[in-house]
């Protein structure tokens, strides 16, 4: 008796240690993510707008004017528990009128194709916990996932890659567009589906250093153009070899 009771007591005690190191590690078995998604611009800048002092905060400049599309694909890479570094690139448009605001009677409406490549960092404040449901992995299955919720910030630097067209210049005052570093500042949100999927949301603000990515810059402007972005997008969850490289294969 004495002797099993000491063989459980060493048992006990090597689990103890070997189990939180494993859960401490288990998040590297998926550190890649590829993802792709579809999102709603939002513009803001000399185009259009409304005057300061009947804008609610900006609120006004909302409009369907304003509003276009911009699909995006990206790789994030998980370095830490719940920070994520991620390349993406978004290509899609950017639009506005002066129509129906303070500037209605210059009369100009625009479109323009963008590219926008970004790289950025992720920080999660609700750390998602997906992986600690991988309680036990046999060959390529799982044997049990909890549903998870994940919420973060990100900040990051790209470019933007204008080519703005006029629809309407009665004095033909558009000239080209100018590309720009942008600052991606925003919040995310991720859920898991299951252990190799996931979908997830971000809205976020692009600031850019240029006032002429719809070609137009008024002398009474005070500030560079920008855009919002809201994007909703369907996660691959990818599996991690032994020397830290994505597995393409699910």
């Amino acid at each position: 008796m004495k002797n099993l009771l000491r063989s459980l007591v060493i048992i006990a005690l090597l689990f103890s240690f070997v189990v939180p190191d494993v859960s401490a590690q288990i998040w590297k078995l998926r550190r890649y993510e590829l993802e792709g998604g579809f999102g709603m611009t939002n513009y803001f800048g000399d185009v259009g707008g409304y005057s300061n002092g009947d804008n609610l905060m900006g609120l006004k400049d909302i409009s369907g004017k304003s509003i276009s599309g911009m699909f995006n694909i990206g790789m994030r890479y998980k370095m830490l528990e719940g920070t994520w570094v991620k390349f993406n690139i978004g290509v899609g448009s950017l639009r506005g009128s002066d129509e129906g605001g303070e500037n209605d009677a210059r009369g100009i409406t625009f479109s323009s194709f963008i590219f926008e490549p970004s790289l950025r960092l992720e920080q999660a404040i609700i750390n998602g916990r997906d992986e600690k449901s991988y309680l036990m992995m046999k060959g390529r299955g799982v044997a049990s996932f909890r549903n998870s919720f994940g919420l973060y910030l990100f900040a990051g630097l790209g470019g933007a890659i204008p080519f703005p067209q006029a629809k309407e210049d009665p004095y033909n005052r558009m000239s080209d567009g100018k590309s720009a570093i942008i600052f991606p500042v925003g919040i995310g949100m991720k859920f898991a589906l299951d252990p190799n999927w996931s979908v997830g949301a971000d809205l976020g603000w692009r600031f850019s250093t240029s006032d002429y990515l719809d070609g137009f810059s008024s002398q009474y402007s005070d500030h560079n153009d920008v855009y919002f972005l809201t994007n909703i997008s369907l996660i691959w969850k990818l599996r991690t070899s032994r020397k830290n490289l994505p597995i393409f294969r699910l």
